[in-house]
């Protein structure tokens, strides 16, 4: 496809947050030279994801290109892995700084402007699926002990590599980004490389295609999630559950689930048991989940109570009917916002016993002793109550779409 585009002068690429290569790597391919001969401008930009222009075993021939513009790249290392021509670039805009490329060329330019923009902060590091190689053989050195936020990129394992991370003793941020990992904590580690996550604060999950559990229910050092203070997983498309049955989340005090497609439900109304300190919770775009709670059966004559939280936004979920329907009662002792659009299939909040006290709706009226009844009364007449509202309080947040046929309405504090 590359090489029919013969007459392109310009190619712009922008917030394409799973992109990772512009140009892919066919195994199969029948050539290893491609050139963009009329291309005279190319930019780059907010690409989070994006290592290189092509990693495959290919030439590049720019010779028109003129204008080079990378900006917000920040793990691309290297613009291709072979020989590269861009004879008439004199210079690239790279994050904002104007390069000149002199007797150099442009994969050495921009290896070296993101060599010196990584050791300028050392406690932030990104590595590829190479680099990860690279570690394990003990070809790459580096401090790692300075670490604090480590980004791994299209790794081709099936869950991430604890016995790597031992080096990274002060690691307290992992995001995990377009790799290949069926789980995330497998059970075979043992105790001493699991130990390295022991100060982990924040997990972010991002185009994991693959993924289809953070951990299983035997793995032994649950630990590491009791740790989690903020867990933040997207484009996951095979989760269909995403916090185990039986794990214990102490600390966590921020969850947000977005894009999901194949989750059904969050978690189980045991493992929410454990969430004592979530203040908030946000579920946009999973168009499959029925409910918030699964109800796993053991929680008859019970109660759920969401001591902490805060703030509980439903987004786009076309398929939900209920935050949950198990046979106990809910209690929101500190909820103030409650923002619910777009979730078409939603008759009632909850079926038996609720209490939200702090909560209130925004045309005056106090309705947190029934909030089933404000449901349905939202759901029939929302577009009128939301023009009156956001008349009076500018703070409100207003996602609703009546046009397309989704209901929607929202709760906040007075």
């Amino acid at each position: 496809m590359a090489k029919s585009l013969v007459h392109l002068r310009e190619m712009c690429i922008y917030r394409c947050n799973l992109l990772t290569e512009v140009v892919e790597d066919e195994a199969d391919a029948t050539t290893t030279d491609i050139g963009f001969h009329n291309l005279e401008k190319l930019s780059l930009k907010k690409l989070d994801s994006l290592t290189c222009f092509c990693s495959g075993n290919y030439s590049f021939n720019f010779s028109s290109l003129k204008v080079l513009v990378i900006e917000g790249c920040l793990n691309m290392k290297t613009f291709c892995l072979r020989f590269l021509s861009t004879p008439r670039l004199h210079n690239v805009n790279y994050e904002n700084e104007l390069i000149e490329i002199g007797e150099n060329d442009l994969n050495t330019s921009i290896q070296q402007s993101h060599k010196k923009r990584v050791n300028s902060d050392l406690s932030k590091l990104s590595l590829s699926g190479r680099d990860i190689m690279s570690i394990w053989q003990e070809e790459f050195k580096e401090n790692f002990d300075k670490v604090e936020t480590l980004e791994l990129i299209k790794d081709e394992y099936t869950h991430i590599p604890i016995h790597i991370l031992v080096k990274f003793i002060n690691l307290e941020n992992l995001i995990l980004k377009m790799s290949s990992y069926e789980e995330i904590f497998s059970y075979g580690e043992d105790e001493e490389h699991v130990g390295a996550l022991a100060k982990l604060k924040k997990l972010k999950l991002q185009g994991l295609l693959n993924l289809k559990c953070i951990c299983k229910e035997d793995f032994r050092f649950k630990t590491i999630l009791h740790n989690l203070h903020s867990l933040e997983v997207r484009y996951c498309d095979n989760l269909m559950t995403l916090l185990p049955p039986l794990s214990s989340f102490e600390n966590l005090w921020s969850l947000e689930i977005a894009d999901c497609i194949g989750m059904q439900n969050l978690m189980t109304s045991s493992t929410a048991k454990s969430l004592v300190s979530l203040e908030r919770l946000s579920i946009l775009g999973c168009k499959m989940m029925i409910e918030v709670l699964a109800n796993d059966g053991d929680m008859e004559k019970d109660e759920i109570v969401f001591e902490k939280l805060k703030e509980l936004l439903l987004f786009d979920l076309e398929s939900l009917t209920s935050f949950g329907s198990g046979k106990y009662n809910l209690k929101f002792p500190s909820l103030e916002l409650l923002l619910v659009s777009q979730c078409s299939k939603m008759k009632t909040f909850f079926e038996r016993g609720l209490n939200m006290p702090k909560l209130r709706l925004v045309n005056e009226k106090d309705y947190s002793s029934d909030l089933n009844r404000v449901t349905q009364q939202l759901q029939n007449d929302c577009s009128k109550l939301w023009e009156e509202s956001a008349k009076s309080y500018g703070k409100c947040v207003v996602l609703d779409d009546t046009s397309r046929g989704n209901k929607s309405f929202g709760l906040c504090l007075n």
